[in-house]
């Protein structure tokens, strides 16, 4: 089955999945005592994509499982990255 996200169309909620990645790794490699500010920055980023995502009328025409998944492997191919990220 074909993606439901355009890379060509759909940079914007790339590069924000790419920031939710880029800061789920940066609080895996934390090491600080109090990682809460972190993981602040991480919730903001979610929800940010997240709202992003259901803006784009993606979850509506495709719905959530379906256009979420296929945003994080988009993200992924674009960064040349394999690793899995929680969201």
């Amino acid at each position: 089955m074909a993606s439901v996200i355009d890379p060509d169309r759909h940079t914007d909620l790339i590069r924000l999945q790419q920031n939710v990645h880029d800061l789920f790794d940066e609080l895996d490699a934390y090491t600080g005592g109090d990682a809460e500010s972190m993981r602040e920055r991480v919730r903001q980023a979610v929800t940010e994509k997240e709202a992003a995502l259901r803006a784009s009328g993606l979850v509506e025409q495709h719905n959530y499982f379906l256009a979420s998944q296929d945003l994080k492997k988009a993200a992924r191919a674009a960064s040349g990255s394999h690793t899995e990220s929680p969201t």
